[in-house]
């Protein structure tokens, strides 16, 4: 045990208690987990978050950083128990961080977090603060504090964190390495804006059900706000190159009281260096499964489970898969034809699914936005 016993001591004495107390205190460190209440000042601003350090806590040995969103309205403490993983941050040694949002000004103070530029789209207001440049900032502070391995930079989150989190995978994906986004789809911006310069694998769940982020995306008085699932995985699947077919696996239903079963759509690489995979829960709602809604899956645990594997180039046992190479590879094909769904021949080439036919006999299923 870690024990401050107060004593009467001369002062040379005192002066090597208190170095005994410190060094005492760094050893405790290393020796138990422990979750803390941390801040930093960003832009001017005080950003606080929820720092867990696992078991057996060494600053020696970098490790995998796992960040973890809240909802809109929410709160870092909202989302450490809908989406508890210090065990599994234990078991696994991962550094664990829940991220508090900022209050918006702009929305009676709520705490969401701020997506790209709003304000373009009708209904939003201009972002009163960064939240990229938060995130940004805190992974330089905690690979300085706490030695995080800056290969492995995993972020999830649920609905508002969710749609935050695809936006860091496109905006700020040099130190994104992959990410896992529970009952959302992409924000339109997010979407329109990515930029993705390296392998990404990515993990979506959500119900057909969800009300609140639909499954079909959203539009609202002619603007659309929200890509649907289908849209924003075939946006995932451009990015990294993936094999255009996908794979079904039926999860097993192993709660038949919960009004809902999952089925898992799994798109790979030629090499299987890369990955996506979605997690559709039938008749799911806004829910994060394992803690409420669907219970034949824990979200954050099958989403840790496909993550840990890669690094900012792929799976971590892979050499392969890297999508500038790729990109550069394929730049030597040519177009010979470009068709639609239905097999006609197209000359507008943006904002509808599209066949290409190339030259050497590839076929590329696209999604090209203006």
């Amino acid at each position: 045990m870690c024990l401050d016993q107060t004593v009467k001591l001369f002062p040379i004495f005192e002066i090597m208690k208190n170095v005994f107390t410190a060094l005492a205190f760094l050893i405790c460190v290393n020796a138990i987990a422990q979750l803390s209440n941390e801040s930093i000042v960003v832009d001017g601003l005080n950003r606080e978050y929820l720092l867990y350090l696992p078991s057996g806590f060494n600053s020696t040995e970098s490790l995998p950083l796992v960040l973890n969103f809240h909802g809109g309205s929410g709160t870092a403490t909202d989302q450490l128990y809908t989406a508890d993983m210090r065990d599994l941050a234990d078991d696994q040694n991962f550094i664990l961080v829940y991220p508090n949002a900022y209050p918006d000004v702009n929305w009676n103070n709520e705490t969401n977090w701020q997506v790209v530029t709003s304000g373009d789209l009708p209904e939003t207001l201009p972002n009163p603060h960064s939240d990229i440049l938060f995130i940004d900032e805190l992974i330089d502070h905690l690979h300085t504090q706490v030695n995080i391995d800056l290969n492995r930079v995993y972020a999830l989150g649920y609905s508002n964190g969710g749609g935050f989190t695809f936006d860091l995978a496109c905006r700020l994906n040099n130190k994104i390495s992959g990410i896992g986004v529970v009952a959302r789809t992409m924000y339109a911006e997010s979407y329109d804006n990515c930029i993705v310069t390296h392998p990404t694998p990515v993990v979506t769940i959500l119900g057909d059900a969800d009300y609140i982020s639909n499954y079909d995306g959203m539009t609202y008085a002619g603007t659309l706000y929200y890509y649907s699932s289908n849209a924003t995985n075939d946006l995932w699947i451009e990015s990294n190159n993936l094999i255009p077919t996908s794979e079904l696996t039926i999860i097993p239903n192993t709660n038949t009281s919960d009004g809902s079963t999952v089925e898992l759509y799994s798109w790979f690489s030629e090499d299987e260096c890369i990955e996506l995979n979605h997690y559709k829960v039938i008749g799911g709602g806004h829910d994060w499964p394992g803690t409420f809604g669907n219970m034949d899956i824990v979200a954050h645990d099958i989403i840790w489970e496909h993550l840990s594997e890669f690094g900012m180039n792929g799976k971590l046992d892979c050499n392969s898969s890297d999508v500038n190479s790729i990109n550069a590879e394929s730049s030597t094909k040519n177009i010979i034809r470009v068709l639609d769904p239905l097999g006609r021949e197209v000359n507008h080439t943006t904002n509808q699914i599209l066949i290409h036919i190339y030259d050497d006999g590839s076929v590329e299923k696209k999604f090209i936005v203006e």
